[in-house]
């Protein structure tokens, strides 16, 4: 169940990123960038939205280029020939095509909404710390009183904070309106799964 969840995940994930930059133009990316920006400064504070997008810009500072392109001294060395001019032609319009803009947006618009959630690193982390606290206190209460454990739970939360993850990659590519709250409520949800997944993992699931 869980290599099912995580291989349609992932696929999903492929194709929103080759097909998304071909039928979105770079605008959009940019617009959800601009309009997240103040939905964040609103929520959260100017401090934290102004951070996320400085370590969004900072992280793609480099864009993506086209692949196979050699470097500038070995691309002057064939400019003296036609079939080298035509080359060097063809490498700058893939260099500026729509294609590459609009997926050098995609990635600032993912980049910007996972730093805006980094920027809740402290309080995530504090609760899941409260959540791997509870779920080893539960174990050990579990063991002294020689309770069962639930496989059927434990796959369930295994699933189900996979499915968070991977909901949260997916949904930080997308070029819609996605509530401020989503991904940190995401990253809470994937937060308790790990503490039950912990109560209620059983002791032969490692073996065989």
């Amino acid at each position: 169940m869980i290599r099912v969840v995580s291989i349609a995940s992932l696929l999903v994930l492929l194709v929103l990123m080759l097909y998304l930059p071909s039928s979105t133009p770079a605008s959009a990316f940019f617009d959800r960038v601009r309009a997240e920006h103040g939905l964040h400064g609103t929520a959260w504070g100017q401090g934290h939205a102004q951070a996320a997008l400085a370590r969004a810009l900072a992280a793609v500072e480099r864009p993506v280029a086209a692949p196979l392109m050699q470097a500038t001294s070995a691309r002057q060395g064939r400019a003296a020939t036609a079939a080298g001019r035509q080359l060097d032609t063809v490498g700058q319009r893939i260099l500026g095509s729509g294609y590459l803009r609009s997926l050098n947006a995609l990635l600032l618009l993912a980049v910007f909404r996972l730093a805006a959630l980094a920027q809740l690193a402290p309080g995530l982390l504090m609760l899941a710390g409260a959540c791997l606290a509870d779920g080893l206190v539960r174990r050990w209460v579990k063991s002294r009183e020689f309770s069962r454990h639930h496989p059927e739970i434990w796959i369930a939360s295994v699933c189900l904070g996979w499915l968070a993850v991977c909901g949260a990659v997916i949904c930080s590519v997308l070029p819609i309106a996605v509530p401020v709250a989503l991904l940190p409520l995401l990253a809470s949800v994937l937060c308790v799964c790990i503490g039950i997944a912990i109560a209620n993992y059983p002791a032969g699931a490692g073996r065989g």
